[in-house]
């Protein structure tokens, strides 16, 4: 049987963010302060720019995005608002060019609009809550949207975008892997939630380098040394199509010296 996290400091931030009066108890730490406001200040020194705010230079944006992945007030923007919203790898947003080891700077927002849905709950431990037989137990979740970046293109290492309580940044959706230890999936979960609330921008910096990922997340160090199996050599940065609301802007990327 998973364990939650309970925290009361935990559930109250949460809670005053969500707007929402009751949720039941944190499965995961929260991160007592949240101070990072993305903005457009200069990307650190080495960064070079994937999004110039204004075109697709530098992504593979086919014709049979038209429609889905749009560019609009210098963000890329996924649209909801039309049928038919397709999903799934073919409707992902890939860079044009390869990366090997990097560091990636991009701000992220989700733009749904927040409803109170049952949802299974991902605790720290990197499975889901269940009861003492072993079931699933489905809880409220205030959630306003659910997407995530590719790295080197692989599915296998995601970082997760999303409203579980954990928080996002999640690596490789190992809450999948049945052969994965506890520890392997523990590495791979979120140390706090460091997310803003509904509609707020947020700010990774992602670091690959071999099969080891690092995850900060509005200044705050959530995976450190998550290990990605069956990851490839090298491909494209990938913005995943979920089909919720998400937009994308300030996208740097750092390539790292073997």
């Amino acid at each position: 049987m998973s364990t939650p996290f309970f925290s009361r400091a935990s559930r109250r931030t949460f809670l005053k963010a969500a707007s929402l009066t009751a949720l039941g108890s944190m499965p995961c730490s929260q991160a007592a302060e949240n101070t990072v406001s993305p903005s457009q200040d200069p990307p650190p020194s080495g960064f070079v720019p994937l999004f110039d705010g204004r075109t697709w230079a530098n992504w593979q944006h086919e014709p049979h995005l038209d429609g889905v992945w749009e560019i609009a007030d210098g963000t890329i923007r996924l649209r909801t608002d039309e049928p038919p919203r397709q999903r799934g790898k073919d409707y992902n947003l890939s860079t044009a060019k390869q990366y090997k080891d990097f560091v990636l700077l991009i701000d992220w927002r989700l733009t749904g609009k927040p409803v109170v849905k049952p949802h299974q709950w991902l605790m720290d431990d990197g499975q889901f809550h269940t009861d003492a037989a072993g079931k699933v137990i489905m809880k409220d979740n205030l959630t306003w949207g659910d997407s995530g970046i590719y790295l080197r293109g692989a599915r296998a290492a995601q970082v997760n975008i999303w409203c579980q309580p954990c928080g996002s940044g999640e690596v490789g959706t190992k809450f999948k892997d049945t052969e994965a230890t506890k520890e392997e999936r523990m590495k791979t979960m979120p140390s706090v939630r460091a997310d803003k609330g509904p509609g707020e921008w947020n700010r990774f910096f992602i670091t690959l380098r071999g099969d080891r990922v690092d995850v900060t997340l509005n200044g705050v160090d959530i995976i450190q040394g998550a290990r990605v199996k069956q990851i490839p050599a090298e491909g494209p940065i990938t913005l995943q199509n979920h089909k919720d609301g998400v937009e994308f802007r300030r996208i740097f990327i750092k390539e790292l010296d073997h």
